[in-house]
């Protein structure tokens, strides 16, 4: 978040623009960014693979300096094998093959070829160490070997000459060592990827722009070299199970509550707080400042796509009039369809409060600025003073919680968009047989088992909707309604799904099993030969040791010949 020098100068001449200095300039500054907890570091040397048609890869070849360790793969024309091309003044340096694949960052690119059938490493075509790798990667071939929306570090696609200029002209800046932030943190304990081997979110995965997720089955695992810091897969995550580090949700709410305070008490009213990043924002922010609302408060972020719903209800709550976020053009669609669907999400949920949704946008930079004025009076008539301690649907809770009470104590269920982290199941009772499936799978704990009593229940606040039980369910007897039952997340309980009668077993008279559960496996297995008789079948509302004592006594009346 902002540092005090990194503050443009905006105007300060209402009382609204004096509090805004006076909310803003402080030692801290109105949050600043605070040191990353872990780093990634890059170790780059100055191999470099160019890679395209030969007469346009080796041009662009020719044009860096001696101090480049240049390799030149030539993809034209298409050759089945590892060719030695007779060029003069690349020698051993250039290889013809057909690429494979091109995959790493910066400082450690692996690259493979076709050699007739079979795939081999390009360092051990150039006749390199079998562990080395390429540092930096040119590629003039179209289409690209790696299509991302973000590619990786160290990795170039120049789309035309110029680009090409400037690409070769920067290489020079990208040999040695860096560091980045690790900009996230994940808890496998809160994930809800999976659970004993059934599917269930993958929001994290499909709104990464670098595709630097995997999935590991029930777990993920995040590359860190290929992260780049957009944040939308934290602000999917309906769990927190993967957050955003830069700044953390903790500390963000933490800032917001003390950056409004401030503002309030410098005498400031109506206050629009604006989030920006630190390179498209802060220029939009300077252009903007002139005509803008001396209201506004600017809270610089690494990367808007990184601050989500817990963030933006938790401002309204601490007296914030409206919540914009300043989105730069070039933000890859995956990171911008992430933080739409979120604030759909979270504007319907202030529709059930009966807060107009405006009070939420997104103002794209160079676009329609009009979200940034209208009106802003604060939502609440008593701030909030919550801490943002807690994972994240911890702090929306407390956000919603704040507003319920302060603007729609009267609202009650309010339907959300499918991209919902809050909602209910519905469950088919005629269908459900109470076989606990659902139970087994449920890695919230939202749906509870009855114990020694065939009853399922619910508990809505702890639902994230990922659809585990839904998926799981062998009679398709669940599904997903995303909604909003305030009074379910205000004041948490147990509620029944479905109940059912025990059977007890008619020889020792144990209780083992639902009556439903019994009925539908007798229906089930009508058709088999082993259960074609009477006796068979009743053995089927047996416990498990009258089961055997009876099969024992029928002996013979199971024709194994059949």
């Amino acid at each position: 978040m902002t540092r005090p020098d990194a503050i443009p100068a905006l105007p300060a001449d209402s009382t609204d623009g004096q509090a805004r200095t006076a909310a803003c300039n402080t030692n801290r500054g109105h949050g600043a960014t605070p040191e990353p907890m872990a780093w990634v570091t890059y170790n780059a040397g100055n191999r470099v693979l160019i890679k395209g048609p030969l007469d346009a890869a080796g041009a662009a070849a020719r044009r860096l300096d001696a101090s480049f360790e240049v390799r030149v793969l030539a993809t034209d024309p298409d050759s089945d094998r590892i060719e030695r091309p007779d060029t003069e003044d690349f020698g051993p340096r250039l290889l013809r093959a057909r690429p494979d694949s091109v995959d790493g960052y910066l400082g450690a690119f692996r690259v493979t070829v076709q050699d007739g059938e079979q795939t081999i490493d390009l360092c051990k075509g150039f006749g390199l160490d079998p562990s080395a790798t390429f540092d930096l990667v040119v590629d003039l071939d179209r289409p690209a070997a790696i299509q991302r929306q973000k590619l990786p570090l160290g990795y170039f696609a120049p789309d035309d000459e110029n680009e090409l200029a400037g690409v070769l002209e920067g290489l020079p800046d990208l040999v040695g060592d860096f560091d980045k932030p690790r900009y996230f943190d994940y808890d496998p304990g809160l994930c809800v990827h999976g659970s004993r081997g059934q599917s269930g979110c993958t929001n994290c995965l499909d709104h990464c722009a670098t595709e630097a997720i995997h999935s590991l089955g029930e777990r993920i695992e995040v590359d860190p070299f290929l992260c780049l810091g957009c944040g939308s897969c934290a602000t999917a995550c309906p769990t927190g199970a993967i957050t955003y580090t830069a700044p953390s949700g903790e500390e963000l709410v933490d800032e917001l509550r003390r950056l409004l305070r401030r503002y309030r008490e410098a005498g400031g009213s109506d206050p629009v707080i604006l989030f920006h990043d630190a390179e498209a924002g802060a220029g939009a922010l300077a252009a903007w400042s002139a005509d803008m609302p001396e209201s506004v408060l600017p809270v610089e972020v690494e990367d808007t796509g990184g601050i989500g719903p817990d963030a933006w209800l938790s401002a309204l709550a601490f007296g914030a009039g409206r919540v914009v976020l300043a989105m730069p053009g070039d933000t890859p669609p995956s990171e911008r369809a992430a933080t739409a669907d979120q604030m759909e999400v979270a504007q319907a949920i202030l529709a059930g409060l009966d807060i107009p949704a405006d009070r939420l946008a997104i103002v794209d930079i160079g676009g329609d600025e009009s979200a940034l004025t209208g009106e802003a009076a604060p939502t609440v008539a008593e701030p909030a003073t919550f801490a943002g301690l807690g994972d994240k649907r911890a702090r929306m809770r407390r956000a919603i919680e704040h507003l319920y009470r302060q603007t729609g104590s009267s609202a009650s269920i309010q339907p959300l968009p499918a991209a919902s982290p809050l909602g209910t199941i519905e469950v088919d009772q005629d269908a459900c047989t109470l076989c606990m499936a659902c139970v087994s799978v449920c890695p919230t704990q939202a749906v509870i088992g009855g114990g020694e009593e065939p009853k399922l229940k619910f508990r809505e606040d702890r639902c994230v909707q990922c659809g585990m039980c839904e998926t799981t369910c062998p009679e398709d007897a669940i599904g997903l309604q995303p909604r909003i039952d305030f009074a379910a997340q205000v004041e948490p309980q147990e509620r029944l799904l479905n109940e059912e009668e025990m059977h007890n077993c008619p020889g020792c008279g144990k209780a083992f099993a639902p009556v439903k559960v019994i009925q539908r496996m007798e229906e089930r297995l009508a058709q088999h030969w082993m259960f074609a008789d009477e006796s068979a079948r009743r053995r089927l509302w047996l416990c498990e040791d009258c089961r055997v004592k009876a099969m024992m006594r029928d002996q013979g009346s199971i024709n194994l010949q059949n």
